[in-house]
Formats: C-alpha cells, sequence, structure tokens
C-alpha cells in the first residue's frame, strides 16, 4: 500500500503543479482511494490494474465515467513508476485538459440503434466506413462480424456528429460517454474493438 500512496501523491503533485483547482483535486482523490482499495495485493501490471478498473466502473454512473477513466489513464503511469510515460503525460496534459470540454448528449443504446436506420451520413463519414469496410475484407473477417461492425462505426460518427474538432481527445471522450450504454461484456469488447480500429481511418481522412 506504501507504493499506492507515493503514486497518489506524485499524481497530486502533478496535478497542482498544471494548476487544477481543490474542489477537482478531492474528487479525483475519492476515486482514486477506491482503485487503489481495489488494487491492494495485486501484482503492478497493466492486467491488475485492467481488472480493478473495470470492477469499479460497473458501478459508476453514466455521466461520470469519462471523468473516472481519464483519471484512471493519468494515474496509471504513476502507479507503474513510468517515468517516460509520466514525461509523455506532462508534455500533453494542457493541451488535453482544454480539448476535452466537449461531451455527446445523453443517450440510449435503442435510441442510437434506430437512429441507424434514419441517418444520413456525409460525404466524409461514407468515405471513412468505406475504408474501414475495405479493411475489415482485407482481414476476411465473416459477414456477420462486418455488419455489426459497420453499425458499431457508425454509432462512433453519430456520437461525434456534434464535436467542435476532430481529434483524438474528442474521439476518446465520445468513446467514454458511449462505452457504459453495452451493458454486456461482450458487446464492450467488439464495441471497443471496433473503436480502435475505426480510430485509423477516422483520424487521418
Amino acid at each position: 500500500m506504501h507504493k499506492d500512496v507515493e503514486a497518489l501523491n506524485a499524481y497530486l503533485h502533478f496535478l497542482r503543479s498544471k494548476g487544477v483547482v481543490h474542489t477537482n483535486l478531492a474528487q479525483r482523490v475519492a476515486f482514486l482511494n477506491t482503485l487503489i482499495a481495489g488494487l491492494a495485493a495485486k501484482p503492478y501490471d497493466r492486467v491488475a490494474y485492467a481488472s480493478a478498473l473495470n470492477g469499479i466502473m460497473k458501478k459508476t454512473r453514466d455521466h461520470s465515467w469519462h471523468f473516472h477513466m481519464q483519471i484512471a489513464r493519468e494515474f496509471y503511469p504513476f502507479w507503474m513508476q513510468d517515468i517516460k510515460a509520466i514525461a509523455v503525460l506532462s508534455e500533453s496534459y494542457v493541451v488535453d485538459k482544454d480539448a476535452v470540454t466537449w461531451s455527446p448528449l445523453p443517450t440510449s443504446l435503442k435510441a442510437l440503434s434506430a437512429m441507424l436506420d434514419q441517418m444520413t451520413f456525409s460525404e466524409l463519414e461514407s468515405i471513412q466506413l468505406e475504408r474501414y469496410l475495405n479493411g475489415m475484407r482485407q482481414q476476411a473477417l465473416t459477414k456477420d462480424v462486418v455488419v455489426v461492425n459497420i453499425k458499431l462505426a457508425k454509432i462512433i460518427l453519430i456520437r461525434l456528429r456534434d464535436a467542435p474538432q476532430r481529434n483524438g481527445a474528442l474521439y476518446r471522450v465520445a468513446v467514454d460517454m458511449t462505452l457504459p450504454l453495452f451493458r454486456l461484456k461482450n458487446s464492450r469488447q467488439q464495441f471497443l474493438s471496433v473503436v480502435r480500429e475505426f480510430f485509423n481511418y477516422w483520424v487521418v481522412t
């Protein structure tokens, strides 16, 4: 536990150096205390961290999902004592903090699914979907998997439709605010798989 407390103190010192206000710090500490308790007696690796985090996120309200995921991502290199990753975080932190002021409107998976049949996608969105489709065909995926993945990619596009910019930070926000809508573990895993694959087609177009 001593190492966990050191990691927490180092993270808080980092945040103070970046000008994070006291109220925001208190909210982060409350979440991290729960996470650290879940990490007790576990090995210091990504698998253990992800397992403890997943247990907490199952009980997290949808509107807090992105904020808690953001904290968990930031705290991870401190917990792992990864100096290089902390340095990278320090260089980009102000930019990311300023960028993530937008979030998609609250919705449900049922509502998003209904929109798929009614939504008209722009020329750019259609190009992104077509390139993703071609990429899956090259992987020789089954037709059923391709159909579902395209639907999930369309859901991502719908969630990003009102985003003020097109960048990785806002993509992550949209994902974090959409993931809790998938209640089944297998559905979440497939959505996350599409999230990782589709980002490469979305960001470069």
